[in-house]
């Protein structure tokens, strides 16, 4: 006796199912619907696609990789799955593969307004903002009416500095829905805000609601601080980005933090770089900008982006992803130590290539590239070993000032030390640590950009930045506030407006509101005034 197997119209009658009760948050009944489609058919494309969406659903990104790459065997045309497989890998960072699954929905159908979108955003996370804005305008022809291309494209023109353009469009949303959670976070960020401003009501009526989840919450309350802190209204700013701070979902273990830079300190002495002078890539076109987040790194990358014979690349993932392929992770703290005492001539060669063809693929031009991911100041000792030529600059700035900008600020949950005052001043400390040993270890020069010092005197920083890099001087450097590039960090505002001094010890404005940070700095800030 032979069994009947399903129709395609019956296999698609039950995943609608399936699907209906995904949207209603049902998902173990939604996923029992799949299994029984995948039981009968196990090479299902769209049942196997829809697992994947149930697995993003749970954060189980790896799950839903797997899920993808199956389908996508069984369909490998299919716009939806490869517009899925795409939104996934921008979710992990990995924007140049996410184009190319992106492009090809697009192939399969070219008015897929959400691949549009998707694909707008990858060319933004890649720095290209103009061919962003192109995507994102031809998915409005598509449906003028989308939210999802409205709320990108004005979320992108103050990457690409049309910030009153920004707040136009930000400003249109909310005429529609004045809850509109994008729109009030967006306009928040994309301008200064006076004493009357009616979005603080806005924002502040959105945080009043009952069904406001907790993600949403902290974006709110960071929003409403900003607002605040733009009129002056310092103690009421800081009281919002503390509530912010009680929605953060992240951890940060600082013993083991402390644990990952001392195996750095103990393993990385000069004896082990004079053992290993000949390591890596003679290569030069490296320049890496590194130091805390909000410390100038911006700053100093667009002074050098600014000059012809140098290309501004952003924050690029590269060095981290090649410290996580060694072994490090935030749970082996000596992984990337005792990775890098095994690791042969050739091996550090192999890694220098690697590194090379991602600038390659960003710029193949300019004589030198700028990689201003902040936090690689934490691999100088593998970036050395890799590329014993490049440059490296270290940003610093008034540490009270620093913290309290990272503080102030909404970062990735990667940054879970901003999670409180106490918590930042104490990363701040392990920071400092590891750039004095550095300094002391390393065998090529770091220079010191001071953020205060490049305010005071923008053109000799700025030639001595230029020199260190080592390219003749170009004027340029001086107008970086009118250089057109799509820039992605929390300063995109700011890098668009000439040197201004009102950053300058802000802290001072905060009163006994920020006591645990000054605290916790110690003797950093031991020798400044309090008021």
């Amino acid at each position: 006796m032979t069994v009947k197997r399903p129709t395609e119209d019956t296999m698609l009658r039950t995943l609608q199912i399936g699907v209906d009760l995904q949207r209603d948050g049902k998902y173990l009944e939604a996923e029992r619907i799949y299994q029984t489609v995948l039981r009968t058919e196990p090479r299902n494309a769209q049942a196997l696609n829809l697992m994947g969406t149930l697995a993003i659903e749970a954060n189980e990104t790896k799950t839903a990789l797997d899920y993808f790459r199956k389908a996508l065997r069984g369909a490998p045309r299919d716009p939806i799955i490869n517009n899925n497989m795409g939104n996934l890998l921008l979710r992990l960072k990995q924007n140049e593969k996410a184009r190319q699954y992106l492009l090809k929905a697009l192939q399969a159908k070219p008015n897929f307004v959400e691949a549009l979108c998707n694909l707008g955003k990858a060319h933004r996370l890649l720095l290209n903002g103009v061919e962003a804005e192109r995507l994102l305008r031809k998915a409005l022809d598509f449906k003028p009416t989308s939210l999802m291309a409205r709320q990108n494209l004005a979320d992108l023109l103050i990457d690409n500095g049309q910030a009153d353009a920004a707040a136009d469009m930000f400003e249109s949303l909310l005429s529609e829905d004045p809850g509109n959670l994008e729109a009030l976070v967006g306009l928040a960020a994309s301008r200064k805000f006076k004493t009357d401003a009616p979005e603080l009501g806005l924002i502040l009526h959105r945080i009043k609601e009952q069904d406001t989840p907790d993600i949403s919450l902290n974006r709110l309350h960071h929003a409403a601080g900003k607002i605040l802190n733009d009129q002056g209204r310092y103690g009421d700013a800081i009281a919002h980005f503390s509530t912010a701070k009680t929605f953060q979902s992240s951890e940060f273990d600082i013993e083991r933090h402390r644990s990952f830079y001392d195996a750095l300190s103990n393993t990385l002495t000069p004896e082990f770089f004079a053992e290993r002078s000949d390591f890596g890539s003679t290569s030069d076109r490296p320049v890496f900008i590194v130091g805390m987040p909000r410390s100038g790194t911006t700053l100093t990358e667009q002074i050098c982006a600014s000059h012809p014979e140098i290309y501004g690349a952003g924050e690029l993932t590269e060095m981290h992803e090649i410290a996580a392929s060694l072994g490090h992770s935030v749970a082996k703290p000596t992984a990337l130590a005792d990775a890098m005492l095994k690791m042969t001539k050739r091996d550090t060669q192999k890694l220098a290539e690697r590194y090379l063809s991602v600038l390659k693929k960003r710029d193949r031009k300019a004589l030198r590239v700028v990689d201003k991911m902040p936090h690689n100041y934490e691999f100088l000792g593998l970036i050395t070993l890799i590329f014993p030529n490049a440059k490296i600059v270290n940003c610093n700035r008034d540490p009270m000032d620093n913290c309290l900008s990272c503080f102030m600020h909404q970062f990735s949950e990667s940054h879970g030390y901003n999670a409180d005052l106490v918590t930042v001043g104490r990363y701040y400390r392990e920071y400092d640590r590891l750039i004095k040993q550095w300094q002391t270890v390393l065998p090529n020069k770091i220079l010191r950009m001071q953020y205060e010092d490049t305010v005071e005197n923008l053109e000799h920083r700025a030639r001595t930045l230029i020199d260190f890099i080592g390219l003749p001087w170009n004027p340029a450097s001086l107008s970086f506030y009118e250089t057109e590039r799509t820039v992605r960090t929390p300063s995109r505002w700011q890098v668009r407006q000439p040197i201004y001094t009102t950053s300058i010890k802000r802290w001072a404005r905060y009163g006994d509101a920020i006591a645990p940070l000054r605290s916790a700095l110690g003797d950093l800030v031991s020798n400044q005034p309090a008021n």
